[in-house]
């Protein structure tokens, strides 16, 4: 195990250096500003508390339809951008005020709610879309309330870790990528895990994909719990049936 984190770290650190090195070296002053440190560090601790993985492994997995690459590159990308970003603007100081302060602790609570949604998973965790032989739907830890809390996790993390370097482009951009990426692979994998899980549309009926489902009246669960079950509702027009999960 210890060596398996360390190579992870090791990981961290080489994808840190390929696409932090060149984009440093226009302003190595930067290299002098704590907050910098900071979004490194996060980095690497992320890469640290989850599962290894191979970009190349994907392509063993079709039922991923290439999510995994598009969230992957998304994440990098953002993360370069943002120290573009710095480069070009070359503040003088990124404070620890309030702002700093709360993008930290923020940073600190998305990666603890992603290491809390992948410890919960245990082995059913994958970096792919896919179902494991004999899963089961997990309703425990964060999952109680969000279908897919490590999305969420991570989300919060690298918007955090953009706002720490005041990087506001990249803030802006970066989620509506971000956004995008975990949507498009949710989509995906929701089809997946409800054709192959018993009660996961009664799962998705109840809890938010990313976020808490608020409190609905009585019509709006009804309303929540036709649509998971792919069921017409009244007067909609609509006929019956939900989509079937793509050849």
């Amino acid at each position: 195990m210890r060596r398996a984190a360390a190579s992870r770290i090791g990981q961290a650190l080489l994808l840190w250096v390929a696409v932090g090195g060149p984009i440093l070296l226009w302003w190595p002053a930067a290299l002098r500003l704590p907050a910098l440190w900071a979004v490194v560090a996060l980095g690497v601790l992320a890469n640290a508390l989850q599962p290894s993985y191979r970009l190349r492994d994907a392509a063993r997995m079709p039922a991923d339809r290439g999510t995994f690459h598009q969230i992957m590159l998304t994440v990098y990308g953002t993360q370069a951008a943002a120290l573009v970003e710095l480069v070009l603007r070359r503040p003088p100081a990124l404070p620890f005020d309030a702002l700093g302060v709360g993008a930290l602790l923020a940073m600190g609570a998305g990666l603890g709610l992603r290491t809390w949604a992948v410890a919960t998973l245990g082995g059913w965790f994958t970096l792919q879309v896919g179902v494991k032989p004999a899963q089961r739907l997990v309703r425990a830890g964060p999952y109680r309330l969000i279908r897919h809390p490590s999305y969420t996790g991570a989300f919060v993390a690298l918007i955090a870790s953009a706002v720490l370097l005041r990087a506001w482009v990249t803030v802006v951009l970066g989620a509506i990528a971000l956004y995008a990426a975990f949507r498009r692979r949710i989509r995906h994998e929701e089809r997946l895990l409800a054709a192959a899980l018993p009660g996961y549309r009664r799962y998705m009926a109840r809890t938010g994909a990313l976020l808490p489902r608020c409190g609905l009246g009585p019509a709006g669960r009804r309303q929540r719990t036709r649509r998971a079950r792919g069921e017409a509702s009244p007067g909609s027009g609509r006929p019956p049936g939900g989509r079937k999960l793509p050849a």
